[in-house]
């Protein structure tokens, strides 16, 4: 089976993504989107990324048909200017580094969507990869090309029936698209560069805790529930 992962090992033989970037990106970090993330799904109304709503209904086929509901987004990419406020989470000396890694990460992410037969400058897109590149680091597993396309599946039905995320300005959507699609191919090709070198357990560890608070930003308690497997993601 083709893998997201082997995607990635791939780039990076190509890109010669360097290990020691991983190490700098430490746990329990600053959230990366905090005014983007959680006003989405709020007072738990809609179960984060699982299609499911108390709404009714009626609500549901209504958010479902509505001709302005989309997850493509519209306007010209922010791809520097989102790798440079990303990179501000890390220490002052660690910036650049941090800015070069996080366009590498976009531009082997835009490849992934090519390589998938994904469409362009979609938000599900890269929240999946935020998802999936979180959950290889935890788990130290790999994700097969099937299952990423299946989760993709899921995050652009559930964006599709959140009310909040329709009303979220153009330009937030594409910084979510963007720094979603950064972090995520980032986590996936750093832990996969660590394999290749020697494991350094606080490098691992950190690279770790950085995954599981992540995850925690976007599903709260329930991310130690996340599993993706051939399925898609399950809670």
């Amino acid at each position: 089976m083709r893998r997201f992962s082997m995607f990635a090992a791939a780039m990076l033989g190509i890109a010669g993504f360097a290990a020691p970037a991983a190490a700098q990106y430490v746990g329990t970090t600053t959230p990366l989107f905090p005014t983007i993330m959680v006003p989405m799904f709020p007072g738990g109304t809609t179960v984060p990324f699982s299609g499911q709503s108390s709404a009714s209904g009626a609500a549901r086929a209504t958010a479902r048909t509505a001709p302005a509901a989309t997850t493509v987004v519209a306007g010209r990419p922010q791809v520097d200017s989102n790798a440079t406020e990303l990179a501000t989470h890390f220490a002052p000396d660690a910036r650049a580094r941090m800015k070069a890694s996080y366009l590498q990460s976009f531009d082997m992410f835009q490849k992934l969507q090519r390589k998938l037969a994904l469409p362009d400058n979609d938000v599900a897109n890269g929240i999946s990869a935020y998802l999936a590149g979180n959950y290889m680091v935890l788990h130290g597993i790999e994700i097969e090309d099937a299952a990423f396309r299946k989760l993709v599946s899921q995050m652009r039905q559930a964006l599709l029936q959140n009310r909040g995320f329709q009303q979220v300005p153009a330009a937030q959507k594409r910084k979510l698209y963007e720094q979603t699609a950064m972090v995520g191919m980032f986590m996936a090709m750093a832990q996969l560069s660590l394999k290749k070198t020697p494991q350094d357990p606080e490098i691992l560890g950190n690279l770790r805790d950085s995954a599981r608070a992540n995850l925690a930003l976007v599903l709260g308690a329930r991310a130690s529930d996340l599993r993706i497997d051939s399925e898609g993601m399950h809670l």
